[in-house]
């Protein structure tokens, strides 16, 4: 059986399919590096520096192709002109998506398996050519890239018997996925970085808060300040104009008595006898 190895293309491809956010994708490279003696090519598992070049080349050419997610166009990770080296030369879109399932399931230790119905995937791929070289390929694809096919009931499907019309479960081969074990999971890797990140947020979230609530208190306590001190202003205004108004109706009030007895003293007193 060929033991297929990934070249640098793959592993961006696989990137761009699966979505692997930037600040995630040194981690990926340096966890295929470590494992690349049983999946990568070996000009690339001399120096990681020249891997990660190669990778991040191949990840800007299928960017400047169109190939940006799940969703764009399988037949754009093959350049143009490449030859097939796993399926037949008009089967290559199939050994490329074959590609990405399994570096998925390598990838990702813990999923024990991945759906696939083979039958609907000729139209989606644009592959051309006979169901039963289809079928072929599928297998020589399986063979390949270490998978096995079980089907819903986790019993083992053999491919060669012929492609049901039904979901299969993709998995990696027993023997592969135990080679795979002898290294370290990044994920879990993955899982203890974003825990102490997370602490590490809350940490400093709660003192932003703690901050933000002292501000608020300081503010609260200017306020109320201002707002006593208006209120005592306003009284004490208050305070002043009763006082004011109370002297001035005072002042008025003798006023208008000093007048009234100037008006008394001035009149004349009148001659109530009667001449007779």
């Amino acid at each position: 059986m060929i033991n297929y190895l990934y070249n640098s293309r793959d592993i961006a491809a696989y990137f761009k399919w699966a979505g692997v956010s930037s600040h995630q994708e040194k981690e990926y490279l340096n966890y295929i590096f470590q494992i690349g003696k049983d999946i990568l090519a070996k000009p690339l598992t001399k120096d990681y520096d020249v891997f990660e070049k190669a990778v991040y080349r191949d990840l800007y050419y299928l960017w400047s192709e169109g190939y940006e997610n799940e969703f764009s166009d399988i037949a754009t990770i093959a350049p143009k002109g490449a030859v097939s080296l796993i399926c037949d030369q008009e089967f290559i879109n199939l050994e490329s998506y074959m590609k990405l399932l399994a570096l998925h399931l390598i990838f990702s230790r813990n999923l024990p398996y991945v759906h696939i119905n083979f039958t609907g995937l000729m139209l989606p791929l644009g592959l051309k050519g006979e169901f039963t070289d289809f079928e072929r390929n599928v297998v020589i694809a399986c063979e390949t890239l270490h998978l096995t096919t079980q089907d819903v009931f986790a019993q083992p499907f053999d491919l060669h018997l012929g492609i049901p019309d039904e979901m299969l479960c993709l998995c990696l081969e027993p023997e592969f996925r135990k080679s795979l074990s002898a290294h370290e999971d990044f994920r879990k890797r993955f899982l203890k970085n974003a825990a102490s990140r997370l602490q590490e947020l809350k940490k400093t979230s709660a003192e932003i808060q703690e901050k933000e609530e002292k501000k608020k208190q300081r503010l609260l306590k200017r306020k109320q300040a201002r707002e006593a001190a208006k209120a005592e202003k306003e009284a004490m205004a208050k305070t002043v104009k009763k006082a004011s108004q109370k002297t001035s109706k005072g002042s008025t009030a003798k006023k208008e008595q000093t007048k009234k007895d100037t008006v008394k003293k001035e009149t004349p007193k009148k001659n109530t006898k009667e001449t007779k």
